[in-house]
């Protein structure tokens, strides 16, 4: 009874608040968004790193085709969909091969799935271990990297030919972290790795109200600790599309615990921008689309439409920087989606 009557005084008080701010802020009255306070454990790497690997020269002559200052993709128009066979169902990463080919894994099979986007269909498939939950899916040469939702990364050397191999590296994530998301950076020569669930490898770090994106590196084959960088889930209200009452209501109702804190974000795909060096991260759950920068900067934000986005699960982009989404079927077919960048010539 006495929780009655407190949360009855909370919702009274909430609405007091919401109202004495209506009233007192001019209707014409805008707030300038500024960008929220971001957690990052790495400082930003200078652009002369990236232009400095020879096999990535091409990005140069791709660069000066881009705008600086707007989002290149219309994401409520897909310029191509590729509906995907039976065997990939339930795909969910994605990377880029060669003459546009896609690398694929689905949550069931330890398979390698090569999906050609001409022929749109899968022109071979390579076995790498046991049946399990595999998530992500990264290519570095001719090595690809699967990530298991456990964490466990899978590295396999040469995984279209016959002297095909397969190591094992257990990482500090676990089940509880719920690992989805996987890609290669080139600048850290790393694997990112993006947790759907919790944060934290350390029972006295929860970083609870934040989502994790984790560094394994290459050169020592190891996890660092401590997050790569923590997303602020709070911070979203400031990019969504709401006014400035609707924003305000959301905050009032968070500080007084009438509403839990931003809980919609689940990253299932994780990927970096080839020309703009920018982060993207998906998330299934809540159909968003976050970009950040390399401090951890929400940069922006996209709500995906649920009738485009089945079930958003795997994402990419090709050297030119055409953009690929895969989704799941969800009892139908699965399929990918590809985005041309609007303002390259």
């Amino acid at each position: 009874m006495l929780y009655c009557y407190f949360r009855m005084i909370r919702i009274s008080l909430a609405i007091i608040i919401t109202i004495c701010f209506l009233f007192c802020t001019p209707s014409d009255h805008k707030i300038e968004q500024s960008q929220p306070d971001m957690q990052s454990f790495t400082a930003g790497l200078s652009s002369d790193s990236v232009s400095g690997n020879s096999e990535y020269s091409d990005y140069d002559t791709i660069e000066h085709t881009y705008l600086n200052n707007s989002f290149s993709y219309d994401l409520n128009h897909p310029d191509v969909k590729y509906s995907l066979p039976e065997s990939l169902e339930e795909i969910s990463g994605l990377a880029y091969y060669r003459n546009n080919e896609i690398l694929c894994v689905q949550d069931e099979k330890a398979k390698i799935y090569v999906y050609n986007l001409d022929e749109e269909d899968v022109v071979s498939d390579h076995d790498f271990g046991k049946d399990n939950d595999y998530e992500g899916i990264s290519l570095v040469d001719q090595t690809v990297y699967v990530l298991r939702s456990d964490g466990r990364i899978f590295e396999v050397e040469n995984f279209n030919t016959k002297n095909r191999t397969t190591k094992e590296y257990n990482t500090s994530l676990s089940k509880k972290n719920d690992t989805e998301g996987l890609t290669y950076d080139r600048v850290s020569n790393s694997l990112f790795i993006a947790c759907k669930g919790s944060p934290s490898v350390e029972k006295d770090n929860p970083y609870k109200g934040f989502k994790a994106v984790y560094q394994f590196d290459l050169g020592e084959m190891n996890i660092d600790q401590k997050p790569y960088i923590l997303v602020d889930l709070n911070s979203f209200e400031s990019y969504r599309d709401a006014g400035m009452f609707t924003r305000f209501s959301l905050w009032v109702a968070r500080a007084l615990g009438l509403i839990e804190s931003e809980t919609s974000f689940h990253p299932s795909g994780i990927a970096i921008h080839p020309v703009r060096d920018e982060i993207y991260l998906i998330s299934s759950q809540g159909k968003i689309l976050v970009i950040l920068d390399r401090q951890g900067k929400v940069l922006d934000l996209h709500e995906l439409d649920p009738g485009i986005f089945r079930q958003p699960e795997g994402i990419c982009f090709s050297p030119s920087g055409d953009l690929f989404i895969a989704n799941e079927g969800k009892g139908g077919k699965g399929y990918i989606l590809k985005f041309i960048p609007k303002n390259r010539e």
